[in-house]
């Protein structure tokens, strides 16, 4: 199973209203079944299960008196309270947890809160939606001037287009991506976002499609940076190879500069943070880098796949710098970045040809010096008393010593010590 994002266009007004009232619905259900639960369990000490929940909430009604429940289709419906269900049992489980184990949480788990102002997800199952296909047939015709070499123009006919089509309920369908028309959707969850909606179209992949890699002893190592987004080694299959990372930092820097000046004007002006414009420019930005991400993992699958590359290590960013400051203009870099999207796309990626992914704590593995072999601890310790020493050393931005004077590229030398740490 994978799944598609994509912005809905094409809507007409009515549909848009029609969206987001069934979204608002969606929002209502979750609170009042949230409360019901809430309520019951203060009172009884007792948790309604989802088919005790799903029966209830079938007759509980609504401010207005109408049931919040039958203003969705069923099967919607049974999504948004089996999401509620969800949340509850995680709720649970990690507060059995934490009176286990007190030191792994901040503080005590919550129950789940009230949605707000934002409204809910709508997820339809195959129940709840019908796949159709329709040809449509321009209005006007659509002319073209083919001049022939007697001098006479010939006019095209009507311009015919073929889109695949994704019933909701009467008057309510979206277009399906034309790389979906000859798969099998499962799933399609929409997504209010401001001024728009979001699809997520679940399908069945094609198993045939992608070349199987067997297990074997071939591997590659990846050191995820700034400047350099992906170094990528392995144990002498191919070269060492870097994926630039300075595209990514570019387009951040525009953004950021962008935001922040807009944000004065509006501060100044009328005294608000944020606006249609503000958010066009971050939908554009995160289109832009969920573009170059995808683009770049591509990258790493199709070598791993030609070279017959059946393991792939990276290491884990988000932990290493944890409770580390690199500094306000590197730590912004970092989260803007949002290396964890460049793991999360490869991962899926690499396990369509079956390639093992293993994510690994990359603490010391910039420190360490791989062409000495040197040990290190398997997380980064700030409360350790004795200081880590290691055989070489960073000479300048980019170039790693080791004791014997090799030189080497500073992030080469993090991805084969990430490689090695893992063994």
């Amino acid at each position: 199973m994978r799944a598609l994002k994509t912005k809905i266009k094409g809507l007409k007004k009515p549909q848009f209203e029609r969206l987001k009232e069934l979204s608002h619905n969606a929002k209502n259900l979750y609170n009042q079944a949230l409360w019901t639960l809430r309520e019951t369990f203060e009172v009884t000490g007792k948790y309604f299960s989802y088919p005790q929940m799903d029966k209830a909430m079938k007759q509980v009604e609504n401010l207005e008196g109408e049931v919040n429940y039958r203003l969705l289709k069923s099967a919607v419906a049974q999504q948004t309270l089996r999401r509620l269900d969800k949340n509850f049992k995680g709720f649970f489980h990690a507060l059995q947890d934490f009176k286990k184990n007190p030191n792994k949480y901040p503080g005590k788990p919550r129950p789940p809160k009230y949605k707000q102002k934002k409204p809910d997800n709508l997820i339809y199952n195959t129940c709840a939606f019908q796949v159709k296909n329709k040809v449509n047939i321009a209005k006007e015709p659509f002319y073209a001037e083919l001049k022939m070499p007697s001098g006479k123009f010939f006019l095209m006919a009507h311009q015919i287009i073929f889109v695949q089509l994704v019933v909701l309920e009467k008057g309510l369908e979206i277009k399906v991506p034309s790389n979906l028309w000859n798969n099998d959707i499962k799933q399609v969850e929409i997504i209010p976002k401001p001024h728009s909606f979001q699809a997520i179209f679940v399908y069945e992949e094609n198993i045939d499609e992608f070349k199987k890699i067997t297990p074997n002893d071939k591997v590659m190592s990846i050191d995820l940076g700034l400047n350099n987004l992906a170094t990528c080694v392995t144990n002498g299959v191919i070269k060492p190879f870097i994926i630039d990372g300075r595209r990514l930092k570019s387009i951040n820097a525009f953004y950021n500069k962008r935001k922040a000046r807009i944000q004065s004007t509006l501060e100044k002006v009328n005294g608000r943070k944020w606006s249609q414009k503000l958010q066009n420019l971050t939908n554009r930005r995160n289109a832009a880098v969920n573009d170059y991400l995808h683009r770049a993992t591509h990258v790493i699958v199709k070598t791993c796949v030609e070279n017959n590359i059946s393991k792939v290590v990276v290491g884990d960013v988000a932990k290493s710098l944890n409770n580390i400051l690199l500094g306000k203009k590197t730590n912004q870099n970092f989260v803007n970045l949002a290396l964890g999207q460049f793991v999360d796309k490869l991962s899926y990626k690499l396990g369509s040809h079956g390639i093992i992914l293993e994510v690994t704590d990359e603490s010391y593995t910039s420190k360490a010096s791989f062409v000495d072999g040197d040990k290190m601890p398997k997380k980064y310790n700030p409360k350790a008393k004795k200081k880590q020493v290691f055989s070489g050393r960073r000479v300048k931005r980019g170039l790693y010593k080791a004791s014997d004077d090799t030189l080497l590229n500073a992030d080469a030398n993090g991805a084969y010590s990430t490689h090695f740490k893992e063994e």
